[in-house]
């Protein structure tokens, strides 16, 4: 009989790696097809799609990873009006690495409910550090959570031209300094 304590060590280990090999191919491009991630993951499709039914709950899973991120580094700066530009870089650079990721959750014309609550997550997450950074005059007084999104989208936006991620990265921190330009109050 299996052990039982090594198969969900098994699980967890194929999942791990469904994640990172989706979170390099999709560093490349969104329409990455799901037999490539699991050929890079060494698992077969069944155990992808076991854990992931379709692509939509998988680049889910990732968000969810990277949102955490986002909210370990809010908590850890809770008392810094600095946050919300810390925030604002740390988003830039997840939209320049993982820029086919973004654009499958920026595609999908109706968001899972997954991808809501993430969504309302990253809301959340910005929701204090705005505040905090209005308070201290560090950004404008009437800045809002949609402003920030809308400042999101225009990075991503201008991610869509460049080629390779160096140039992606270059292109984003350009796009985030012009538009935090006019941030400030």
């Amino acid at each position: 009989m299996p052990n039982v304590v090594s198969q969900r060590k098994d699980a967890r280990r194929s999942r791990r790696a469904i994640l990172d090999a989706a979170r390099e191919l999709f560093a490349q491009r969104p329409d990455v097809p799901m037999v490539e991630i699991a050929r890079r993951a060494g698992v077969g499709q069944a155990t992808l799609y076991r854990h992931f039914p379709d692509r939509d709950l998988l680049v889910a899973a990732i968000f969810g990873e990277v949102v955490d991120g986002f909210e370990q580094l809010a908590a850890e700066h809770v008392d810094d009006p600095g946050a919300f530009a810390a925030l604002l870089e740390s988003v830039t650079d997840v939209h320049a690495r993982h820029v086919g990721m973004v654009e499958v959750l920026r595609r999908s014309e109706n968001p899972t409910p997954h991808v809501e609550a993430l969504a309302e997550r990253m809301r959340a997450v910005f929701a204090a550090p705005l505040r905090r950074a209005q308070t201290a005059g560090v950004v404008r007084a009437d800045l809002t959570l949609d402003d920030v999104i809308t400042v999101l989208t225009m990075i991503n936006g201008a991610l869509e031209s460049p080629a390779g991620i160096a140039s992606r990265d270059g292109v984003a921190r350009r796009a985030l300094t012009l538009l935090t330009e006019g941030l400030k109050p």
